[in-house]
Formats: C-alpha cells, sequence, structure tokens
C-alpha cells in the first residue's frame, strides 16, 4: 500500500483515506504500508524498498492528491500489478482540495506508457459499495500477481490429439510467471507399487459405506484400489512441493495397471487440498488455481455434453470432481469396477470460467451462471446449468464459433467481475455474456 501526494494539496485528508483503504484491505488481505505519503522520487526510492518482497502479490496506489509525476515513473517499476484508487473531491469550502481524480488520470497514463498492467477503483472505502469495488480490483490484481509462483506439476502431459491441453512452456513463464515441472508418471506406478502402509498416508472417507451405483456397498476390492491410487498420488504431489496439477490419466494409467478406482481418487484429491486437472490439460490447471483466489469451493472440470433449449439449460459433466460438492452426499454412488463416481452437483450460484489460448494470446470466458437443483445422473458428476443474461444456445454458438476449449470451468460464486477485472488486468481478450 503507497500513498502518493503533494504537500501543497490536503495531505491530512489524504491520510484518512489511506488508513481506511488500508482496514478495508486488511479485511481480506496482509497489508505492508509505506511510513508516510510519497511525494517525489526520493520517497518512491524508498517505497521500492519495499516492492522487492517476492511475497507481494499486489500494489494498491492510493491517489490521495495530485501526485508526482516522477515518483509514479518510479513506483511502477515494481513487478506486481497496481490498483490504482482514488477518492474525488467534494470541493468543501468551493475549492478543489486534492484533485485525486486527475490525478488518477496522470496516473493512468504513465502506467499505460510504461506497459504495466493496473486497475482502478474509487469510492469511499467506508461505503460498502466503495469497499467491495476496491476489494474486486485487489482480489483480480492479486490473483495475477499469485501467478508469478505458481508451478504447476504436468504429470504426463496430455493424451493424444488434445490440443486444448498443451501449453507453451516459455509463454506462460513469459506472460504471466508460471512454472511447469514435468513429473514423470512412472513415479505414479512406483508409488501404486511401494502401497505404504494405511496409516502412513490417511485417506478420505475412512471408516464411511461407499454405496454401489446399481445398490448396496462397493466392493472392498475397488474400494481399496481407490485408495491405493489416493496414496500413490498423494505422495508424489506432497513430495514435489507442488499444490497444482495436471494429470495425463490416460490411456498409461488406464491401461494394464489393474488397479480400479484413478478417476474417483482424483475427486478425492479435490477434497483434500490439492488443484488436479484431468486429461492433462495445464491451462485448466491454470484456470483452477486462478479461481482459487476468489473462492474455497472446489471448481469443476467439465464437458458441455448438452443443451435443453426449451429449459434454458446446459448440461455439464465429467470425472475427477471433488465431491464435497454433491448436492446429496447421500446419493454419491460408485460404479462397481472403479470406473466412475455418480453425484449431482449442489445449486448455486456461479460461473463457466476459463483461460485458453487463441491463435494469438490468452484469452478469458466467463459466462454467469445458476447451477439448478434439477438431478443428474449420467454415472459421472454432473448437474444443469442455466446462464444468467443470456441464453444457453448463446452460450453454445460462442463456444463453437469462438472455437473455445472443450473443458470449462464451474466456479461458484458471484465472481465474474473478479474474472472480468482479471482478464483486464492481464491484457487477455475477455469472452462474457
Amino acid at each position: 500500500m503507497v500513498c502518493v501526494g503533494v504537500p501543497w494539496f490536503d495531505t491530512e485528508t489524504a491520510r484518512s483515506i489511506t488508513e481506511a483503504v488500508i482496514s478495508a484491505v486488511r479485511s481480506e488481505f496482509e497489508v505492508v504500508a509505506a511510513g508516510d505519503i510519497v511525494t517525489c522520487y526520493q520517497d518512491a526510492e524508498k517505497a521500492m524498498n519495499m516492492l522487492q518482497d517476492p511475497a507481494l502479490d499486489c500494489m494498491v496506489l492510493e491517489v490521495g492528491t495530485f501526485p508526482d509525476g516522477e515518483a509514479i515513473q518510479r513506483l511502477a517499476a515494481c513487478t506486481v500489478p497496481i490498483v490504482v484508487h482514488f477518492v474525488q473531491d467534494l470541493f468543501q469550502g468551493g475549492t478543489v482540495g486534492r484533485n485525486s481524480q486527475c490525478g488518477a488520470g496522470l496516473t493512468s497514463y504513465c502506467l499505460r506508457a510504461m506497459n504495466k498492467r493496473y486497475l482502478w477503483a474509487t469510492g469511499d472505502v467506508r461505503d460498502p459499495a466503495g469497499q467491495e469495488a476496491l476489494l474486486r480490483s485487489v482480489r483480480s490484481a492479486a490473483a495475477l500477481g499469485a501467478l508469478r509462483r505458481l508451478r504447476i506439476g504436468a504429470i504426463g502431459r496430455y493424451p493424444p490429439g488434445f490440443l486444448p491441453s498443451a501449453v507453451d512452456d516459455g509463454e506462460l513463464q513469459r506472460l504471466l510467471g508460471v512454472t511447469i515441472s514435468d513429473i514423470s508418471i512412472a513415479a505414479v506406478v512406483r508409488g501404486l507399487d511401494a502401497d505404504p502402509a494405511p496409516e502412513a498416508v490417511p485417506v478420505p472417507r475412512q471408516g464411511q459405506i461407499l454405496k454401489a451405483f446399481h445398490g448396496g456397498r462397493l466392493p472392498e476390492e475397488v474400494r481399496q484400489g481407490i485408495e491405493r491410487w489416493f496414496r500413490a498420488l498423494s505422495s508424489v504431489m506432497k513430495s514435489s512441493g507442488i499444490a497444482v496439477f495436471a494429470i495425463k490419466d490416460w490411456p498409461e494409467l488406464l491401461g494394464d495397471l489393474n488397479v480400479p478406482g484413478l478417476w474417483p481418487c482424483l475427486g478425492w484429491l479435490q477434497d483434500s487440498g490439492f488443484i488436479v486437472a484431468p486429461e492433462g490439460d495445464l491451462n485448466a490447471a491454470l484456470t483452477m488455481a486462478v479461481a482459487s483466489s476468489w473462492t474455497q469451493t472446489p471448481a469443476f472440470l467439465a464437458d458441455v455434453v448438452g443443451i435443453d433449449e426449451h429449459g434454458g439449460t446446459l448440461t455439464l459433466w465429467h470425472y475427477g470432481c471433488a465431491e464435497s460438492l454433491a448436492r446429496d452426499p447421500g446419493g454419491i454412488r460408485y460404479v462397481e469396477d472403479g470406473g466412475d463416481v455418480e453425484f449431482t452437483l449442489k445449486q448455486g450460484r456461479g460461473i463457466l470460467f476459463r483461460l485458453g489460448r487463441n491463435v494469438e494470446s490468452y484469452r478469458v470466458l466467463s459466462v454467469p451462471v445458476q447451477v439448478v437443483p434439477e438431478s443428474v445422473r449420467l454415472r459421472r458428476a454432473a448437474c444443469k446449468v442455466r446462464p444468467i443474461g443470456t441464453s444457453a444456445s448463446e452460450v453454445l454458438e460462442a463456444l463453437l464459433n469462438e472455437g473455445w476449449d472443450h473443458h470449462v470451468c464451474l466456479v461458484y460464486g458471484e465472481v465474474e467481475r473478479e474474472a472480468a477485472a482479471f482478464a483486464r488486468c492481464a491484457g487477455f481478450a475477455l469472452s462474457e455474456m
């Protein structure tokens, strides 16, 4: 948090505003702040020491008064995204006391000229609407800034012909600072063969009955297979020091290993604190990692498999979904051979979200949706979503006409504004409906 201004404007009001902004941002983030208003290049140089901290995700630049232009240029050399915030003058006493709005104009010009990633927000943060406007921008900028520290573990790469799952490692590093770390599938197979003692790696659903698809209990050997996969994969993941993964789960791992339950295990991993994108979809893993900055609820990587034009819904369906997203935990049923687990996702507000690549660069998809309460039984995790503000057919047309990746991510929460601000700050094209 840095406040800029010059002493011939009302700096006392600027300090008061800055204190309120710090308090507002601290409601969601850890904040470090410069000691006082940055009024010149030399002050900005001192503040840059604070801005070199690799743990910083973004800078909130409070335009307390009209600023010193050289100070702005020096602060713009920081490597994190910037949120420019200002509170306009109230013209008390018939004068312009701080000239912050014009100062925000100078600031935005300098940042754009220097090709900096930034957002802006305005409003009194003591008002709930003003506070939310600022926090929304900070959430989006911080999600972008945090990617500089993100490592995605690629367990294998991607199945044959799955071009949407491919990435250019160098481009991701250059654009976002994201590192792809390759992890051999052989390490997972070795983990299966080692099969550590159950007490060494606790597994989910211990002591709970797993219901079989056609009734009764899931066969014990299938349950043990799911648990073997969980112990093998979680051991590999923990030892890597990485929390976000894309896994090439077929064809190799579904081949001749004769251990059932890989796909149900992926959902267990999601509920154990890992982010896991099936089918080697590295851009989906990136998408899910960004979304995790805005919601504590796991995202659902899905195929769009159907449309009900009369009901106005799209059907989402896939494997590897976190079971915590089930509408009815008692309705979770495992296919007897361990190949799949079926449940309907809980209803609620969300967005269809995706970071993907077109011919030129990255782009962002964001579609507000409502997950409807209708039960969907398709031998995997599934749900129906109703787009908000547009029709299901228009969404499908956009997905096909614009050539979007065949996986989308259902993210719970009213976070479409965060998604739009993220795209704007990153400089990515936004497709929203």
